[in-house]
């Protein structure tokens, strides 16, 4: 049996991030509780607008909030652990250090989003930066 496709949402208002997602820039999302991503193909897509990419699930991690490395939240933009847990507050309310959380981590992002063409049409646009 095959398995379900997977999504991962990323958050409509965020502009820069649906960038950093199109030039591969971020690569790994945190999510609040254990949740049941597994290896293997995952869209990256937007609820809301007409935006989504294709990418690679290669490790996802269950964990403690208090238990990321810097490694993984810096890899995430974040300057602190203290910094993640105020990023994640936004859109999950309730968490906390102690709170359980999922790593997920992918790789090969395609997809008409990923065109350079499109990444600046859409920096210019949003009026966000696009580090190609």
């Amino acid at each position: 049996m095959k398995p379900a496709l997977q999504a991962i949402l990323i958050a409509s208002n965020n502009h820069q991030m649906k960038i950093n997602v199109m030039t591969g820039y971020k690569s790994i999302t945190f999510r609040e509780g254990h949740r049941d991503y597994h290896v293997g193909p995952v869209m990256l897509c937007d609820e809301l607008e007409s935006w989504v990419v294709k990418a690679n699930i290669y490790d996802v991690q269950h964990k403690i909030l208090s238990q990321l490395t810097q490694e993984e939240w810096e890899a995430d933009g974040f300057s602190s652990l203290e910094d993640t847990l105020g990023g994640l507050w936004v859109y999950y309310k309730d968490i906390t250090m102690d709170s359980p959380v999922t790593v997920v981590k992918w790789n090969n992002i395609s997809g008409i989003w990923t065109e350079e063409e499109n990444i600046k049409m859409f920096a210019e646009q949003y009026g966000v930066e696009a580090i190609l």
